[in-house]
């Protein structure tokens, strides 16, 4: 166990293994026919595969933004993460 003191554990990408990194990614949803894309979304990102996870705080704060999107009634929105 020598020498692995002080060393952060690398986060591993649950789909093919690859080295997850911080980041920022875009994530589109379509809820029944509207369409939603939210730019800016902070996520861990596989160096490999390129599949973003996000972590639940931000899973909150995306459930949100889409619930106040739906009262826009509105086909289609872009929009930015920090905006919520």
């Amino acid at each position: 166990m020598a020498g692995k003191k002080g060393k952060d554990k690398v986060k591993r990408c649950p789909l093919c293994g690859g080295e997850m990194r911080e980041g920022i990614t875009t994530i589109p949803f379509l809820i029944g026919e509207k369409v939603t894309v939210i730019k800016d979304v902070p996520a861990e990102i596989c160096s490999d595969c390129g599949e973003a996870y996000m972590k639940s705080s931000v899973v909150d704060k995306v459930e949100s933004l889409l619930d106040r999107l739906e009262e826009l009634h509105s086909e289609m929105s872009v929009v930015h993460y920090e905006a919520a």
